[in-house]
């Protein structure tokens, strides 16, 4: 995944929940919500930097299993 781009965005979307699946001891449905209330609140962004620090977060969520969570 290379800078911010709508493509970029759905496909961490997507990991997040695929990798969410596999959750033992966090409620999934909490955790569905979470990321999609963040998804949410980050679409409003409309400054590059903070687009990019945005998906920075949520790869590195992703590359740190899910902070811990799994």
């Amino acid at each position: 995944m290379g800078s911010w781009s709508r493509s970029a965005v759905l496909e961490l979307y997507r990991a997040l929940l695929r990798a969410g699946r596999h959750l033992q001891y966090t409620d999934r449905n909490y955790y569905r919500r979470a990321v999609a209330r963040e998804f949410r609140r980050c679409q409003a962004l409309t400054v590059p930097e903070d687009k990019e620090e945005a998906l920075k977060r949520g790869r590195f969520f992703l590359s740190s299993r899910l902070g811990g969570l799994m």
